[in-house]
């Protein structure tokens, strides 16, 4: 990150003219900062990112033609960015305000492609909110937008499948699954991990797996698909790993298991304290709490002085 240092607003030149090259460098700051999202934690660069979009806005009112469409396209981007931060961070309420932004700058630059990811993402936020029944809305929309890459339609799919389960569907989980994974296997190979939907590989549509199989109430085959996926974890999504530990913990304890629960649980917080997931460690707490009754054996004892030490 030392070779691409972010600037402010008070480095913006006056001048009306605006260098087509800033959108390039958004672009390259915005991974650089996504990969330390994912090693470090929201926490590490929600602040840059809040900087990095008001800088972008103040060129973009500078700008004309089609280099403003591809600054309000940048911005789009990243909104959405602050917006995954807010979530993971345990803020929702900013979470979805930043998305709604996203939306609309999105929609503004006749940007489909992230279009169409942001309702997949819009998607994904419904889950356990009540609003359950839009999902299957959403990534319908997401899917039928013109030229959406095969990556956003395996990510709107993976909604899908969710979506259908929360309603009993089985049938029609395990056909979004599958069909997420052809999708996923058919996609034209990227080595940029900035891509949209590039955390849409393998290992991630074993773990949704789980999900299912978790909801079905099959914990055995839960525990499989979880294992298999973090096992597999590409070593940058670190964060990620965290949350399907969490879910692996959660499957265990569903199998009678509480030693084990707890063992992985205690992983999955480590992670989350590490990098400042609210999110983890709300799944983390919420199985402690249902873990209670079993204190008395020494592997969820430790996990519960664990979640206390760390506040």
């Amino acid at each position: 990150m030392t070779t691409l240092p972010a600037v402010t607003v008070t480095d913006v030149p006056r001048s009306p003219a605006v260098d087509p090259a800033v959108v390039d460098y958004f672009a390259q700051l915005r991974a650089f900062l996504v990969q330390a999202d994912d090693r470090l934690g929201g926490l590490t660069v929600l602040s840059t990112v809040e900087q990095q979009i008001t800088l972008i806005a103040a060129f973009r009112r500078q700008a004309r033609g089609k280099l403003r469409d591809r600054l309000v396209s940048a911005q789009a981007r990243w909104s959405e960015f602050a917006g995954w931060l807010a979530d993971d961070l345990g803020n929702r309420a900013a979470g979805e305000r930043w998305l709604d932004l996203a939306a609309s700058m999105a929609q503004e630059a006749d940007d489909q492609e992230f279009w169409a990811y942001v309702l997949a993402r819009k998607a994904q936020r419904m889950m356990h909110t009540g609003d359950e029944d839009r999902v299957a809305g959403l990534t319908r929309a997401a899917s039928r937008l013109s030229d959406t890459p095969a990556l956003i339609r395996a990510f709107a799919a993976v909604q899908q499948a969710h979506g259908s389960a929360v309603h009993g569907d089985v049938r029609g989980f395990q056909t979004a699954i599958d069909h997420a994974r052809t999708l996923v296997a058919t996609a034209a190979p990227t080595s940029d991990g900035d891509t949209l939907g590039s955390f849409c590989t393998r290992p991630y549509l074993v773990a949704q797996e789980g999900e299912g199989w978790l909801r079905r109430r099959r914990p055995d085959r839960a525990i499989d698909s979880f294992t298999a996926a973090v096992d597999e974890w590409p070593s940058r999504y670190r964060r990620e790993r965290g949350v399907y530990l969490a879910r692996t913990a959660h499957a265990y304890l569903a199998a009678s298991e509480p030693g084990h629960a707890a063992t992985v649980a205690a992983e999955a917080l480590t992670v989350a304290t590490a990098t400042g997931s609210a999110r983890v460690r709300r799944d983390v707490t919420a199985l402690a709490q249902r873990l209670d009754p079993f204190r008395h054996q020494q592997d969820v004892s430790h996990l519960l002085d664990q979640l206390a030490t760390a506040g």
